[in-house]
Formats: C-alpha cells, sequence, structure tokens
C-alpha cells in the first residue's frame, strides 16, 4: 500500500474483525487517494479494500489518453471505482456488477462521496440476457472471486451460490453505451471471452483502452482456460488490438507494460493483468 492509499482505521479494524466484531459496525470511514477526500461505507462489516495500487498508477496513465465512458464490467465493490474517481470526478462511469450485495454496497458507496455521472447496472454482461448462476468461494457477500462459469475453480469449495441476471449488449438501453467509450476494464473471473464479444461492436466503434485480469491456465490439462484464452486473442486480432502485460510484482505500485504475442499457458498470478491496445496506440501507451 502507498502513501497515496492509506487510512489510520486499518489497523483497528483489523482487530476488530479478530474479534468477530466488525460485522456489527455500520459507519464511514475516510481516506485519501492523491489529495482526493474518499469516504468508504462500512455495511454490516463490509468495506471496501484499497489494494493494487499499481492499478492507480496504470489509470493515472491510461485515463488521460482517453475521453468519454470509462466502461466497468465487473465493478465487485468499487475497487476500481474509487481509483478512476480519484484520478478524474467528472468522468462518466458505467459499470455492470451482477452480485446484489456489491451493488448496495457500491451505491452506498456513491451516494456517501456524492460521486455524479455514475450508472451502476445490477447485472452482468454477455453474450445473451438470462439467468444464472453466480458461485461465491469466500462467504456470501462480496466475495471478488465469485464466477459465473461453472467449475471456473475445480477443487475449491463453493460457499454460496446466487441466480443473477446477464444482460446481451443488445439488449441495454441505447444510450448506456453511446459513443464515445474510451476506458473498458474487465474482472469477471472467467467470463472474458462473452464480454469482449459482446462488447466487438463498441470496440470496432471506439477503440477503447482495455484493462482486463485472465487468471492463468496453470498447465496443459486446462482445456477451458486455454479454449477461452484463444477466443480472446482471436477477437483481438480481428479487432487489430495488441496485447500488453501489466508487470507489477515487486515495483511498490508501479508497473511496467510488456508487449506479448501470446498469453501463453502459465501459473503465475502476478502475470495475470493486461492492457489490450489498438495498434495504433500502442506507442502511447508504452511512453511514460
Amino acid at each position: 500500500m502507498t502513501d497515496e492509499i492509506r487510512s489510520n482505521q486499518w489497523f483497528g479494524n483489523r482487530i476488530l474483525q479478530r474479534l468477530g466484531q466488525f460485522h456489527r459496525l455500520n459507519r464511514n470511514l475516510e481516506t485519501e487517494i492523491g489529495g482526493q477526500r474518499i469516504v468508504l461505507p462500512v455495511i454490516a462489516g463490509l468495506i471496501v479494500e484499497l489494494t493494487e495500487p499499481w492499478m492507480l498508477t496504470l489509470l493515472r496513465r491510461l485515463m488521460p489518453l482517453t475521453s468519454g465512458t470509462f466502461l466497468d464490467v465487473g465493478v465487485n465493490i468499487g475497487q476500481t471505482l474509487i481509483k478512476a474517481k480519484s484520478i478524474d470526478p467528472a468522468r462518466r462511469y458505467i459499470g455492470f456488477e451482477p452480485n446484489p450485495v456489491c451493488v448496495h454496497y457500491v451505491e452506498e458507496l456513491v451516494a456517501a462521496n456524492g460521486w455524479a455521472n455514475v450508472r451502476l447496472i445490477p447485472a452482468g454482461l454477455g453474450l445473451k440476457s438470462g439467468i444464472v448462476t453466480l458461485q461465491l468461494y469466500h462467504g456470501r457477500s462480496g466475495d471478488s472471486a465469485a464466477s459465473i462459469v461453472e467449475g471456473f475453480r475445480p477443487g475449491e469449495a463453493i460457499t454460496f451460490r446466487k441466480t443473477v441476471a446477464i444482460l446481451a449488449a443488445a439488449d441495454l438501453p441505447d444510450d448506456l453505451l453511446a459513443p464515445p467509450v474510451g476506458l473498458i476494464k474487465i474482472d469477471v473471473e472467467g467470463a472474458e471471452a462473452d464480454v469482449i464479444d459482446a462488447l466487438a461492436p463498441v470496440i470496432a466503434r471506439d477503440r477503447p483502452l482495455i484493462s482486463m485480469e485472465i487468471l492463468p491456465c496453470y498447465d496443459a490439462s486446462r482445456t477451458d482456460r486455454i479454449a477461452r484464452q484463444a477466443r480472446i486473442e482471436a477477437r483481438l486480432a480481428e479487432l487489430d488490438y495488441r496485447i500488453l502485460r501489466v508487470l507489477h510484482e515487486g515495483r511498490e505500485g508501479d508497473y511496467e507494460l510488456a508487449p506479448i504475442e501470446a498469453i501463453g499457458v502459465h501459473g503465475d498470478l502476478a502475470l495475470c493483468e493486461y492492457v489490450m491496445c489498438p495498434a495504433e496506440r500502442v506507442a502511447a501507451c508504452l511512453t511514460r
């Protein structure tokens, strides 16, 4: 955690969590990011933790290169929303999140900070509209590892299942993804290929930068993950996009971008973050 992402309440919060009392809290805490005061609601023990300081640094580079909507697919409890609003409070933000607990928390987060130009869609984004099962692996509330992909985490116990909605891009209101969409963040625990395919018309139209997590395949036996990676790579090639891997491990909140030809088969969780960049904008993304 960097000097810019800090709060003097974290130590006390950890003590309350260990004592089993944190869930009783319903109040607001405060922190500061880049000179911006941020209010962090505590709702039935749920609070957004300001992790991944390298993402703040990355967004500080990418957001000034773009204009238009910041589209966040996989909001969870607002980790990226906070970073985006600390950089550009006026930027239009559209977020998709199927977990109702997370949606409620983010609504309170937005209200507590008085953020304007935020539109939260209580559904996931996919190829077709429908009802699916969201599998949670760490409790019942704001699990950031939750996935709608059946069997995405083999060997891990599912602690809870929720029935949630997925919306196809074609079924969205005409104004929701109106041009320009400048930056897309995708963190959907295995459903990335469906999101990229669903947004292909928007990507072709606006040529946005895309920040995306793609968890590792680990080995050649994970043919499901390898097939999803291949779909993403094929679609990006069709759209004339390049893949830049975000290198952040051990860089104390900083990052480097490394162009790669293919995602490949690996098992390193420190190598699962990417910037997908239009071919004509690679040089701008790599320039610091």
